[in-house]
């Protein structure tokens, strides 16, 4: 994970998103456990063989060599460790690999007085073996595959504090920082602003991240949007027949009464017009997209709106859905698994309380 960390460039590193670094490493780094498929197993021809000695037996046999072939899943290269806890009957057999699946050959040679369930006996005491195997093989890779979130979130925040407070000293030195040709121009700096349209640094030198809002303050945003919505729940003949444009008024209202600055309803961004936006400077730190709810289609077709108005450095949006149908929980449920099934949802759906989902998406 390491490794693959360092491999890239400073500016490639750092704009990239964290979360997205520290899941690509862990998932390569995974070390996927063996798992045997005998409901799929087959059973091979016998083979008849002559004077062969089994075990310690001096006396040669004439018999016929049974096999059976079970699928695995898993790195293959794991049939080669003995894991810490073992036992000294050992199991045997071939290995057919296929980097994460392959099959295993388990042979017996038998003389033709072998009964069948003598012969299945056999066969699945040695599967027992293996299966038993590779239950001690997890007493040591699950802890290390838990592990691999937290190691990877350690070596990637560790890089990005090491370059952010290298080129912060840079930048307080008073010269202008050396641009590299063809160098990424922006990324989301993790600097806390807790006044989203006013926002200053300790720096004093000309470097200057990109303005984001933090999570806690991304969380208020959607407070007070959540906060208004319950108020317009307490009062229906208020707000039942309003228009979206007015509805989405009474939010910009209360966005402005919490934060320095202007939040604009139908304020141009990226490749449309959102209902509202909030801005530091000339960079958005927050877009939202107010709806009425008209089944699956149109929320689907929302999402891709949202989507169409953001831009690289526009990492925090809301879609906010007005439902007059009275069954909310069918209305909220239908919302997730919409998202979920959409072709630009990426990850960590999760509803943050009865009416609020949040996810990750990819955008264009």
């Amino acid at each position: 994970m390491e490794n693959a960390i360092d491999q890239l460039s400073d500016d490639l590193f750092l704009q990239n998103s964290p979360d997205d670094l520290i899941e690509s490493i862990a998932d390569d780094a995974y070390l996927q456990p063996l798992e045997l498929h005998p409901d799929k197993g087959v059973s091979h021809t016998p083979i008849e063989v002559t004077n062969i000695l089994i075990g310690v037996s001096p006396v040669p046999i004439n018999g016929f060599r049974y096999a059976i072939e079970v699928p695995y899943t898993g790195a293959s290269g794991l049939f080669n460790h003995q894991p810490e806890t073992c036992e000294l009957d050992t199991p045997t057999a071939q290995l057919n690999s296929y980097s994460l699946r392959g099959s295993i050959i388990i042979s017996r040679i038998a003389t033709a007085e072998v009964t069948p369930d003598q012969l299945k006996e056999a066969f699945d005491g040695e599967l027992a073996k293996v299966r038993k195997y590779i239950g001690f093989q997890g007493l040591q890779i699950d802890p290390f595959n838990a592990s691999l979130k937290d190691e990877a979130a350690r070596i990637v925040h560790g890089r990005r504090d090491r370059l952010l407070n290298a080129r912060h000293i840079a930048a307080s030195l008073g010269y202008p920082l050396h641009r590299r040709a063809g160098a990424p121009v922006t990324y989301i700096s993790p600097l806390v602003r807790r006044k989203i349209l006013k926002v200053t640094t300790t720096l004093t030198g000309t470097y200057q991240p990109e303005p984001t809002i933090d999570e806690a303050e991304y969380q208020n945003i959607l407070r007070i949007i959540e906060n208004m919505s319950f108020v317009m729940e307490r009062n229906p003949r208020v707000f039942s027949t309003a228009p979206e444009e007015t509805i989405r008024d009474h939010y910009l209202v209360q966005l402005n009464g919490q934060y320095e600055g202007s939040a604009t309803g139908e304020t141009f961004n990226g490749s449309g017009h959102t209902d509202i936006l909030v801005r530091d400077g000339s960079a958005n730190v927050f877009i939202a997209e107010c709806k009425i709810w008209h089944g699956q289609k149109q929320f689907t077709e929302a999402i891709d709106q949202l989507l169409g108005y953001v831009t690289c450095r526009d990492t925090k949006t809301a879609l906010i859905i007005f439902s007059r149908n009275v069954d909310t929980t069918a209305v909220v449920e239908t919302a997730k698994a919409t998202a979920e099934g959409h072709t630009s949802y990426k990850r960590d759906a999760k509803m943050e309380s009865a009416t609020r989902m949040r996810a990750i998406f990819w955008a264009a």
